[in-house]
């Protein structure tokens, strides 16, 4: 007997969902508590031992970044997404649940999840496209992007001839509306040229009469076999015979149903083309099954599929004689498993012949559901579970069985060859077998049988066969940003900037030649010089490059907006066409982000104000400031963390730091308080001074004053012990309580206090304001002087000035009742504001409108920024400012573009910043909406000494640091908390106060001696102006450095007065020494010597 008679098993069930992950890999998130975290590219592995011996236990090859073009600032909520890494294995991993435990188990891992397969596709226009998840599942729509299918290259189509598929089976109804376009026509029986065989007559299509001649036009010895040949009943139409002949046409739709065509379903051969060859007069078997592959193979198939079978001995000579006489690849399916409907390992033919693929089935979710045959012939497996495709009766269904992971793994051999025509058998047979995907149940079993080796090399990836090893796959691994305007690294509005690509290329695919990589941006902000940058070197795969001397040359408009930029770039490699090319998108920022300092920085989250000052001596400055985690950081002018620091105490820091030599060393310590309950002084190298235990939470800033005159400095604080219940403090650098210290207040504080010589007897003063709604005035003996009982609690601590001029200090404060109040230094009011709403953060002093005398700046929970001035009881035109919603922290004020006015910065509590003009409109650039909220004051120095401010602004997301672009101006001014370093809250500012009685305007221009001198705390001198003009007063240290500049404006002709309090321009307190005022009045110019004691 010639032939066996083989059953075919058809079932019928419903489709469902996919979810593709990988089996090789896992994705971490490493614990925002982790600092530095690194990998060593050389190895793979992390300079976290802990997690480097969990990767060996568990088989871990190498970690590399998930994202490595993401940013400090991408985040969701506290996810950072440059803290995400994938964890690759050696091999596919059955147990990854299991494996995900072990990981977390490490200290530096917060979670574990698992890496989904997300694929950039050509979506067909089909309609069952959603239904069809066999195909993503393969990659076909991955695969379809190979193609320029918009610009009509279509998959499947040759340059020359055609890819034809076999489908040796039950019938074939070829004028399916879903098939009739990929039924292969034979043109070598078109009798009469006109380059078609079938015709369409309406909605009918016939076999076309000008061709039927009963002739064997192409000599392959069938005659008229336009579209295939029927082996059983010697026909040359292989349409079925009744509408139980229906397996072929399910099988045809698997191989190429019409894709991309609006109807029905698509298909993994989308346009190669189908042969009929129907086998059988009995629907349930295909008894002419060897005699319809040698028919197929002698008609000339590319690809034979073969979708039946049977257990026993099968024909390895016709199998042989198609695969080497006429070049035919065939396909099988494997089979379905045994009679009890349970999946057999038995042999199975003609699957298991040589020179055949072997195909079983799996599931919409990579499970093998023990019912496919498998063993050690099958090679590998697709999808075969309720597989939507073209039925007998013209429509669509569902059906199931390795009848159909058969056909479309022949669709995907048919495709790859197309794409590579003059590859050779064992090529194409080699691409599709060993590019698959391992999936969990190659591991498992089956009835308690091992499926170790039985399910051939893993699940048909169709992607994978065209282009692993063929193409490269390029991924952009980093975008550098060099070479700015300003050479800051730091792209600016009104700047060029070269950005360079560091590319990768995935390990197992090809190397990439001659790479080009061309951006383009529809964002109006760039302009793009050079859109180009070309590898002079391949990529390997595994490997990246980065090209040394090209760049994209891009540059960014003066008036542009800040923020991201988004861009795509195309990589494109390749010697010729077909091209691998891909489109990659990122984002280029656009700020004035401070260079060196990463923000947001995930750890830090920070309710203190910094404070900047040079405490190691280097000339250059840092910055120093506490977070919630109970860590008070230190760094360099350039960003990086100082040695020692960060400092770790016990519980949460909200006490913004002081600085000042507390012990007359000549070096000055940093002071701050924390919830734990210490008061701590630390030197500039970290290491701890003292460490001051009392019963109460210290939330406020401490203030640093000479009470005794001793040269050395003594430490004011205020805690908190519950509702109800808190002390004043004053202590020596040794700890030892000052005389008369603590105070038992009896009343919670939340603020600081401010120290200042109230009444000019020569004996300070210490304000503070309570929870328990007071404002308490106690002299530097621990006496209570006066108290001030009030509507409501205290969140702000007091700010202190001489407002009217009188030599004495008032008395600023504002209550969560929406009251400031205006003291004299005696507890008598000079005057009142009442904005309906909390007064929160602090209160600034300022000479905005330079008009002679102070406006006081505050804000709070009725949405406003406002700039009052308590004489007059009016605020300035164009305020107050409405910010939208409340703010907690103080407003500042510097002279940030030397244009002699001052600028205003604030925040909203919810993360914005504002920097305005002094007449209330926005400075360039601004607002800045930052990640986190903003929950205490700024900072505004010259950190790097480049001659321009930058601005600090803590927040519950790290410090972001704001390079402005402008040269500075040197007006003195309020430019951090508490106006000083010391924390005073004593605002000592320049005033400049005019006679312009006509009667009093000088002759002569004439400059008085400084009286005191020497002085501590403050000198005044006269001058004496004869005509109308710009007064500038300059103090200069002995080198001829500008350290502050007391005036520069425009005044009238008439006897003006001018103080100076010892500070330079941002606050800080000068040393002991000479300096010189320089009074400059049109072309009269005066120097004289003064001297500060301490």
């Amino acid at each position: 007997m010639l032939y066996s008679r083989l059953i075919i098993a058809i079932l019928f069930t419903v489709s469902y969902g996919l979810a593709e992950v990988y089996t090789d890999r896992l994705r971490i998130y490493i614990d925002n508590a982790v600092n530095d975290f690194r990998i060593d590219q050389k190895t793979g592995f992390s300079n976290d031992s802990e997690l480097n011996t969990m990767m060996s236990k568990i088989g871990a090859k190498k970690l590399k970044q998930w994202l490595p073009n993401a940013r400090p600032t991408d985040r969701d909520g506290d996810i950072y997404l440059n803290r995400y890494y994938i964890l690759f294995f050696e091999k596919s991993e059955s147990s990854l649940e299991d494996i995900s435990k072990k990981i977390l188990s490490v200290n530096s891992v917060d979670h574990v999840e698992l890496v989904t397969v997300l694929r950039p596709t050509y979506v067909p226009n089909d309609q069952r496209w959603s239904q069809q998840y066999g195909l993503p599942l393969i990659g076909a729509d991955l695969a379809y992007d190979l193609w320029d299918i918009e610009n009509g290259d279509i998959p499947g189509q040759m340059s020359n001839g055609e890819m034809v598929v076999a489908v040796v089976d039950v019938g074939l109804k070829w004028d399916h509306p879903d098939l009739v376009d990929n039924v292969w026509q034979n043109l070598g029986e078109d009798a009469d040229g006109d380059g078609v065989v079938l015709v369409q007559n309406g909605n009918t299509w016939s076999f076309d009469p000008g061709d039927i001649n009963n002739v064997d036009d192409d000599f392959d010895g069938y005659v008229d076999n336009f579209v295939g040949w029927d082996i059983s009943f010697d026909d040359n139409d292989p349409m079925p015979n009744g509408g139980s002949f229906d397996h072929g046409t399910l099988v045809a739709g698997c191989v190429s149903a019409s894709t991309d065509n609006g109807i029905g379903v698509a298909s993994i051969g989308w346009s190669v083309k189908v042969m009929g060859i129907n086998s059988t007069d009995d629907p349930e078997y295909v008894g002419d099954g060897y005699s319809g592959i040698l028919a197929a193979g002698q008609m000339g198939a590319n690809v034979i599929n073969c979708s039946w079978g049977g257990f026993g001995g099968g024909n390895q000579s016709v199998i042989n004689s198609v695969y080497n006489s006429y070049g035919s690849i065939v396909v099988a399916s494997a089979g379905n498993g045994g009679d009890d409907g349970w999946t057999n390992f038995d042999m199975h033919n003609p699957s298991g012949l040589n020179h055949v693929i072997s195909v079983s089935a799996i599931g919409a979710n990579d499970d093998f559901g023990c019912w496919a045959t498998a063993g050690t012939t099958v090679d590998l497996c697709a999808p075969g579970e309720s597989v939507y495709t073209t039925t007998a009766s013209g429509g669509y269904g569902p059906a199931s069985g390795t009848s159909f992971s058969s056909p479309i793994t022949a669709g995907a051999v048919a495709l790859l060859w197309s794409r590579f025509p003059d590859a050779d058998k064992s090529w194409v047979i080699d691409r599709i077998v060993n590019n698959t995907d391992e999936f969990p149940d190659m591991q498992g079993e089956c009835n308690g049988e091992s499926l170790v080796g039985m399910l051939g090399t893993g699940r048909l990836n169709i992607h994978k066969a065209l282009s692993a090893g063929v193409y490269p796959s390029l991924y952009i691994y980093d975008v550098k940003q060099m070479n700015d305007t300003d050479g800051d690294g730091v792209f600016n509005p009104g700047e060029q900037m070269k950005v360079k690509l560091i590319i990768g290329n995935e390990e197992g695919w090809a190397d990439a030649q001659n790479v080009v990589a061309t951006i383009s941006s529809t964002d109006d902000r760039l302009q793009i010089i050079d859109d180009t940058i070309e590898f002079s070197s391949s990529v390997p795969a595994g490997g990246s490059a980065l090209e040394f001397m090209d760049y994209f040359l891009l540059e960014a408009d003066q008036d542009s907006e800040l923020g991201n930029i988004p861009c795509v770039v195309n990589l494109r490699a390749g010697l010729q066409a077909p091209y691998y090319e891909v489109d990659v998108s990122i984002d280029l920022s656009l700020s004035l982000d401070q260079y060196g300092f990463s923000y947001p920085s995930s750890n830090m989250n920070l309710r203190s104000s910094p404070v900047v000052g040079d405490l190691n001596g280097d000339g250059n400055f840092e910055i120093y400031v506490g977070d919630d985690e109970g860590r008070f950081y230190g760094f360099s002018h350039d960003g990086s963390p100082l040695p020692n620091f960060p400092v770790e105490v016990s519980d949460k820091i909200r006490s913004s730091p002081a600085l000042g030599d507390v012990d007359n060393d000549g070096q000055e310590e940093l002071v701050f308080g924390s919830y734990d309950r210490k008061l701590y002084v630390l030197n500039h190298n970290g290491s701890q001074d003292l460490a001051y235990n009392q019963a109460g939470y210290i939330v406020g800033n401490p203030a640093l004053i000479d009470f005794d005159n001793d040269n050395d400095l003594e430490i004011v604080f205020t805690t908190q012990n519950g509702n109800d219940a808190g002390e004043l403090y004053a202590i020596h650098h040794t700890g030892d309580n000052v005389q008369g210290f603590p105070v038992n207040i009896g009343e919670r504080m939340s603020a600081g206090p401010a120290v200042g010589d109230l009444d000019g007897d020569g004996i300070l003063e210490i304000v503070i304001c309570t929870w328990g709604e007071k404002i308490y005035v106690y002299d530097k003996f621990g006496a209570l002087k006066f108290e001030k009982a009030t509507s409501k609690r205290f969140n702000t601590p007091a700010t202190l000035v001489d407002i009217d001029n009188d030599g004495d200090l008032e008395i600023v404060a504002g209550n969560d009742d929406g009251q400031l109040f205006v003291l004299h230094h005696d507890g008598s009011e000079l005057a009142f504001f009442d904005t309906g709403d909390d007064i929160r953060g602090g209160i600034s002093v300022a000479d905005v409108d330079d008009d002679g005398s102070y406006e006081l700046l505050f804000a709070g929970y009725d949405d406003m920024l406002h700039i009052w001035k308590p004489l007059s009881d009016t605020e300035l035109d164009g305020w107050p400012l409405d910010m939208g919603s409340n703010s907690v922290t103080e407003p500042l004020t510097a002279d940030l573009d030397n244009d002699g006015d001052l600028e205003i910065i604030a925040c909203k509590r919810s993360g914005m910043l504002f920097v305005l003009h002094h007449d209330g409109t926005n400075y360039d650039g601004f607002p800045i909406e930052l990640t986190g909220n903003i929950e205490t004051t700024p900072i505004v120095r010259d950190i790097d000494s480049d001659g321009d401010f930058e601005i600090f602004v803590p927040t519950t997301m790290g410090l972001k640091a704001i390079d402005i672009k402008s040269a500075l101006g040197s007006r003195s001014t309020w430019s951090m908390h508490r106006a000083n370093s010391s924390r005073t809250g004593y605002a000592s500012l320049t005033f400049v106060s005019v006679e312009k009685d006509e009667a009093l305007i000088p002759n002569n221009f004439l400059v008085s001696p400084n009286y005191p001198n020497p002085f501590n705390p403050s000198t005044t001198l006269d001058i004496n102006t004869n005509i109308n003009g710009n007064l500038v007063v300059s103090i200069f240290d002995v080198s001829g450095r500008v350290i502050n500049t007391l005036m520069n404006n425009e005044l009238p002709a008439g006897r003006h007065r001018v103080s100076w309090n010892g500070e330079n321009a941002i606050g800080d307190i000068m040393p002991t020494g000479v300096y010189f005022i320089k009074v400059v009045s049109n072309d009269k110019v005066h120097l004289q010597k003064v001297m500060l004691i301490k």
